[in-house]
């Protein structure tokens, strides 16, 4: 293997300048978006800690303790918002491509080596994003390397101060996410592998599994108290645990999509280790060990298909990338090293498209874009200008998805915030209750089609209180409090409990719920899309076929309800309307893999028909 070698030294500049890459990225506007709902969860516990332990409404306790720990002191500073959340994240985030280069470096011996790897982790746009969100997945990710770069060391020299720093790390590390486990299970697989004499293995698996009791005690004691933890709960999760290759094929493709220009670098690097190993180099041969996690990419997508468990593959892949242009001669080794990272850092700076995460899509739901982060401070900026324009006697009414949110959560303590506009909706009949303002958060015409458009239809939308993600509406008639005797409720006691039910797997009761939530309002999004899929699972043609043909005449949920209709078709026979169903909710949403998955199947079986 080509090394490379560098003083350390020399290497100085590029290291700060790496680093402070890496904290520009992650800085970049980092309040200039509001709390996505995974933000929101983590900013309540650690606002209120005992909910780590207990349920209030739709958060479950969790065992993940550390991050609502260290958040706590930017809270005090800073207040309930996005800044004060995000800054643990962004810093160690930033920081993690230390232990990215010293892990690389004990593996390689080249300093050069460990620049490339820093360097890609630098502008990763996987990484660059969720280094930007108050969410623990970075901050356990740096955690985990430290716990690998003790790992070598105790490998190289059995001390066992190694061992109790890599167990601690490790224990760190599972205490901030739980997503750690993947990160542990390899770990426990690759112990025969990474220690050769019997001593060095019994100490490493005995640290090995005392790593692990912190979360097993604060897991156990949360279980003694409540029936569920958050995991479980989850709608990704919730009755969907095993294999599919639909799954997998998913995750694999998320994968290809977000390591992107690295990941052809990294199985260039692979196969020549792969390659020097069979030709007896015993560096090689160990190197080997590190394409075992993965395995992740298989396991991960049997729970739940998504980006952030991608994070822990950060190792192999910026491992591999490395050995590869290490490989290379010098200047080749700069140039290829310098593309790579070009087009990284456009990914992270203009945005690769993300898969959708839900109803409510927050300012970078959809891209990693950097540069799309609006400026300012929006719930300070929208708390200060409702503080303004409001007294302590005055209500402002929430709409959905923001129990969590750090403008409700600032204003609660000085101001009357009714939260869950489409549950108290009706609130607004009554004037003596004094509701001036109606605050809508995210993308409110997307999951409260239906307040919104009353919304637009009785009030006013004021210029001047428009912010990142918050619509403000008043609610006032020539500046007096009205009453709106027409004011509907959206039906969301039912549309929870439907929710609820869908997330037990009580799949009639779901249905019964989603009926009354359409009795109330007959164009609610979730319950019409939820109602056409349960259908559908449960043999219901008939019923499927009227609810997609509503949903499609009214325009929800196309993607879905096209996708239902091609199902419904499929499984009636009509292969000829399946496919033309599948093809118009493709074009609706492109990257869809199960609606892409089904109709590649269904053509498959049109083509053998015609032989």
């Amino acid at each position: 293997m080509n090394s490379h070698r560098n003083n350390s030294w020399s290497l100085t500049p590029v290291w700060l300048g790496l680093v402070g890459l890496a904290v520009a990225l992650r800085a970049y506007h980092l309040p200039g978006f509001v709390v996505n709902n995974d933000e929101g969860h983590w900013l309540l516990y650690t606002l209120h800690k005992q909910l780590l332990f207990e349920s209030v409404r739709n958060s479950y306790p969790r065992p993940d303790i550390l991050f609502p720990l260290l958040a706590t002191v930017p809270l005090k500073l800073l207040g309930p918002n996005e800044l004060a959340l995000r800054l643990w994240p962004m810093l160690i985030g930033s920081l993690t491509l230390l232990p990215l280069a010293a892990f690389v470096f004990q593996l390689t011996a080249s300093r050069v080596a460990s620049v490339f790897a820093a360097a890609f982790l630098a502008v990763l746009p996987l990484h660059v994003y969720y280094s930007a969100q108050g969410i623990p997945d970075s901050i356990a990710l740096f955690l985990g390397l430290c716990a690998l770069e003790f790992l070598l060391r105790a490998r190289q020299t059995k001390e066992l101060t190694n061992f109790i720093w890599m167990g601690i790390c490790l224990a760190l590390a599972l205490l901030t996410k739980a997503t750690a486990l993947y990160f542990w299970g390899f770990l426990a697989v690759a112990g025969p592998f990474l220690f050769g004499d019997r001593r060095s293995r019994l100490v490493f698996y005995a640290t090995l599994v005392l790593s692990a009791l912190p979360l097993a005690l604060v897991a156990l004691v949360i279980c003694q108290r409540n029936q569920t933890l958050s995991f479980f709960r989850e709608p990704g999760v919730t009755g969907l645990f095993g294999f599919s290759l639909v799954k997998v094929s998913r995750q694999l493709w998320y994968f290809a999509r977000f390591y992107d220009v690295l990941l052809p670098v990294a199985v260039v690097g692979a196969v020549l280790v792969v390659f020097r190993a069979t030709k007896g180099s015993s560096t090689d041969r160990q190197l080997l060990i590190w394409l075992l996690p993965l395995a992740n990419l298989a396991v991960a997508p049997f729970f739940r298909v998504g980006l952030v468990e991608l994070l822990w593959l950060v190792p192999t892949v910026c491992l591999f990338a490395a050995v590869a242009l290490n490989s290379f001669r010098p200047q080749w080794a700069w140039s290829t090293a310098g593309i790579v990272v070009v087009v990284l850092l456009a990914r992270s700076l203009f945005g690769v498209p993300l898969p959708y995460p839900g109803r409510a899509r927050a300012a970078t739901a959809y891209s990693t874009a950097v540069l799309d982060r609006p400026a300012g401070w929006p719930s300070r900026e929208a708390a200060r200008w409702l503080l303004a324009h409001t007294s302590p006697e005055d209500a402002i009414l929430f709409t959905a998805y923001t129990f969590t949110d750090p403008l409700l959560l600032e204003l609660s303590a000085s101001r009357r915030v009714i939260p869950n506009g489409g549950e108290n909706w009706d609130r607004l009949r009554d004037s003596a209750n004094r509701i001036k303002y109606v605050v809508f958060t995210q993308d409110y015409r997307a999951y409260a089609e239906s307040l919104a458009r009353y919304a637009d239809t009785h009030f006013t939308l004021p210029a001047e209180a428009q912010f990142p993600n918050y619509a403000i509406y008043d609610c006032q008639k020539d500046g007096r409090f009205v009453a709106y005797a027409d004011a509907y409720s959206g039906g969301s006691p039912y549309l929870e409990q439907g929710v609820e039910f869908l997330q037990r797997q009580e799949l009639q009761n779901a249905v019964e719920a989603f009926k009354k939530v359409l009795e109330i309002n007959p164009a609610q999004p979730v319950a019409c899309k939820n109602l056409a899929v349960l259908d559908y699972q449960l043999g219901r043609d008939a019923d499927g076929l009227a609810q997609v043909e509503h949903n499609i005449r009214l325009g929800i949920e196309l993607g879905v309800s096209y996708g239902v209709l091609g199902q419904i078709r499929e499984r009636q026979g009509d292969l000829a309307a399946a496919q033309a169903a599948y093809e118009k909710s493709l074009a609706m949403d492109p990257q869809d893999p199960v609606t892409r998955q089904l109709l590649a199947s269904l053509k498959s079986r049109l083509h053998a028909r015609k032989k």
